[in-house]
């Protein structure tokens, strides 16, 4: 009888214990989120598949998905998500209404000016020609494109395209003319494309796929007669307030521990339907 008594006592002290060791733990986890800072991330909503809201309003697509995978490696932070527009994302972050934000983002000086860029790239943007599908030998590169002095429809000099082009200029006799546009609407650059207007759109495939390709896309009337075709990639960044070093120095040790666990590369396959990592190992053609 003494001997059932004795275990009965000390059931009881270890469930005390239990209940004590959780309590402490729960405690600790209160303390450690309450010291955990906000950091406020803007994505753009209507960028799928890099940026959008899911079916239960939720920011979702690669670069979001790039950004939840940082915050697991940074303890210290806990981000926050808000969806809202292009435009708001890059006049947010600039005011300091956000510390970072998120949208295919490519560096640029002219962006560096006002942005503070992270020294390592967290996603790799596939880039390429927009072309007629029956012209597509003629301008399926840019030295075909120079060569046969092919139209390109006009680059915003912030985009990182611009560069792209820009940098082929120097290192070729036969240069692409490079006019400049400061905003334009996608679906009338596919329709100038299509009309021969121009013979070529320097475009990322998402873009492609989501207004041609996909049934309901704002130019599915034009799938089969235009076509896209990858030149190269073009490495993407989240975009900070320039007061956000101490943030984006935790976000480069961070990003290097997601890239190099092979997790970004599952992102790649899982939104874009490839590695678009491997693009990086190609020059543009």
């Amino acid at each position: 009888m003494k001997k059932n008594i004795f275990y009965g006592t000390l059931l009881a002290a270890l469930n005390l214990g239990l209940v004590i060791g959780g309590s402490t733990l729960i405690s600790n986890t209160t303390v450690n989120a309450a010291k955990q800072k906000i950091v406020k991330v803007a994505y753009a909503t209507t960028n799928y598949p890099i940026t959008y809201q899911n079916d239960k309003k939720q920011g979702d697509g690669y670069d979001v998905a790039m950004m939840r995978a940082i915050d697991k490696e940074l303890p210290q932070y806990k981000f926050k998500y808000t969806g809202t527009s292009d435009d708001d994302v890059l006049i947010g972050v600039k005011s300091g209404k956000y510390a970072v934000g998120v949208k295919n983002i490519f560096y640029t000086k002219d962006r560096a000016k006002s942005y503070l860029f992270p020294q390592n790239y967290f996603g790799v943007s596939d880039s390429g020609f927009v072309v007629r599908t029956k012209d597509k030998d003629k301008y399926d590169s840019l030295t075909k494109l120079a060569k046969n002095d092919g139209k390109l429809v006009p680059i915003a000099p912030q985009n990182g395209q611009y560069g792209v082009i820009a940098a082929y200029n120097k290192k070729h006799s036969q240069k692409i003319d490079l006019g400049s546009a400061d905003t334009f609407v996608v679906s009338d650059a596919l329709k100038w494309v299509n009309e021969g207007r121009y013979d070529a759109y320097f475009a990322i495939r998402p873009m492609f796929e989501a207004n041609v390709t996909k049934k309901n896309g704002a130019n599915a009337d034009l799938k089969g007669k235009l076509t896209y075709v990858t030149l190269g990639g073009i490495k993407t960044y989240p975009l900070f307030n320039k007061d956000q070093k101490k943030l984006a120095a935790d976000y480069d040790k961070a990003v290097k521990k997601v890239i190099d666990s092979g997790e970004a590369k599952k992102l790649s396959e899982k939104y874009y339907g490839k590695n678009n990592f491997t693009l990086l190992n190609k020059t543009f053609k």
